[in-house]
């Protein structure tokens, strides 16, 4: 089992969810090759669980995922091609007739490269925040881009697509930091068109600069303040008061010295102001993006319910080799005998049941005695409960207790049982599997008593 099929792409990603969802069966012949590898393999069960999706994948068609990413590729290209240009046309925007003479308003020329950016940047930031964390969407940025991208990809059904775009459960989404990065690269060409035109504007035309206003506010000490602030960024010290107000007069009779300083500080500016911070979010998106796909789990109900189909176990969470150790949690206080359940724990979870407490039986000491337990056990806990008396407010509040007392690694499985020491119905042990499967807890699992 070679360790690096480990490693997912985002083409690879898209391919499986769209596989998943369209035709999620498993062929004998595939699934028996998997489960002979899985026997011999000494990886994590996280790692097996990515192998063998892979290998499933490999089993499916497939051409979803390359077109997905080729959309963005080519959408990336098309964005810093058109916002290149748009920089340009920005710059030559901004120039003015003065005195039969062309001519740049310093302070229009900043609001409109850099205020106007930064202005937008952190509306998309509160609108990104508002959306992801109150709305639950992506922005209405990204919405559109998302849209474009889908329709262009082809077929990809929109259930498929929302669980891609949003991530599933508490997995962030691979593809929302891949049209992140598009977006980013759209900010890079608009910055390196900005500097691009304001370079062939001052090499191959006769252009002034001047800052008047008849607006007090925007006068000569608001200006250096306005430098001062700017240049601080680079640890530059912006434009003196003699150099501003040499720049004042619009005849363009500034002063070598003058206009070389404004020169200097106004590429300076686009450059650490402009390009940096989206050269710095591009970067990031790429990071977060290959993070997500590093730390996919796929712990969501349809991943769950294939794993157990090409395991053919009904358990996730292994152990190696017979281990001591496990705590056993009589929820509701069953009064089963741990004699009984010692062969199939022994046998099917190969752990040694040490410790057996109740809980949920308002007995405070013996609860407290549990957490401690817990806290000691290198095996884990084993919830024990009745098929027929599933209450999910309660599991739920119990695993988060488990969880706040023994810690997020502390392997859990539920053992449902029937009547006593008996075999659950096939209803019941369902119906307790799709409520664990729905948690999405890696180290969460549910396992059925055989007698």
């Amino acid at each position: 089992m070679p360790a690096g099929r480990n490693t997912w792409s985002l083409e690879e990603l898209v391919d499986f969810e769209v596989a998943v969802q369209q035709s999620p069966a498993v062929d004998a012949e595939v699934g028996r090759l998997i489960r002979s590898e899985l026997r011999e393999g000494e990886l994590s069960d996280l790692s097996k669980r990515r192998w063998g999706f892979k290998e499933w994948l490999r089993s499916k068609k497939r051409g979803s995922g390359a077109k997905v990413v080729s959309v963005t590729r080519l959408g990336a290209l098309a964005l810093l091609i058109g916002t290149f240009l748009l920089g340009v046309g920005v710059i030559r925007g901004l120039v003015t007739e003065v005195k039969g003479e062309g001519a740049l308003n310093i302070w229009v020329m900043l609001a409109g490269t850099i205020g106007i950016q930064w202005v937008i940047l952190i509306a998309g930031l509160m609108t990104f925040l508002l959306a992801r964390y109150w709305i639950g969407g992506l922005g209405w940025v990204k919405e559109i881009v998302s849209s474009l991208v889908r329709r262009c990809a082809g077929k990809v059904s929109p259930d498929t697509w929302k669980s891609l775009i949003q991530g599933k459960g508490r997995q962030p989404s691979a593809l929302g930091w891949r049209l992140t990065r598009m977006l980013q690269v759209g900010g890079v060409g608009f910055n390196l068109g900005l500097i691009a035109g304001l370079f062939g504007l001052l090499w191959f035309t006769e252009i002034n600069f001047y800052w008047e206003s008849s607006l007090s506010q925007f006068g000569g000490d608001s200006l250096g303040k306005v430098t001062r602030f700017l240049a601080a960024a680079w640890g530059g010290e912006g434009l003196t008061d003699g150099q501003i107000v040499g720049l004042k007069d619009v005849s363009g009779e500034t002063g070598d010295e003058n206009w070389t300083a404004f020169f200097n500080f106004i590429f300076l500016a686009l450059l650490v102001w402009g390009l940096v911070p989206r050269l710095l979010l591009w970067l990031m998106a790429i990071w977060k993006e290959r993070g997500v796909l590093k730390g996919l789990e796929f712990q969501d109900l349809e991943h769950r319910k294939l794993w157990r189909e090409l395991s053919r176990v009904e358990r996730a969470v292994s152990m190696e080799g017979m281990k001591d150790g496990v705590v056993l949690l009589d929820v509701g206080g069953l009064g089963l005998d741990v004699g009984e359940l010692r062969p199939f724990l022994l046998q099917n979870l190969r752990v040694n049941p040490e410790k057996s407490f109740s809980v949920g039986v308002l007995d405070a000491g013996e609860e407290r005695e549990a957490w401690e337990a817990m806290k000691a056990a290198p095996c884990g806990v084993v919830l024990l409960v009745e098929g027929w008396s599933l209450s999910p407010k309660q599991m739920v509040a119990l695993i988060e207790r488990i969880r706040k007392e023994a810690g997020g690694e502390t392997v859990l499985r539920v053992l449902v049982l029937g009547d006593g020491v008996a075999a659950p119905s096939e209803d019941d042990f369902g119906t307790w599997q799709e409520f664990i499967d729905g948690l999405r807890d890696p180290r969460l699992e549910c396992v059925a008593y055989k007698g």
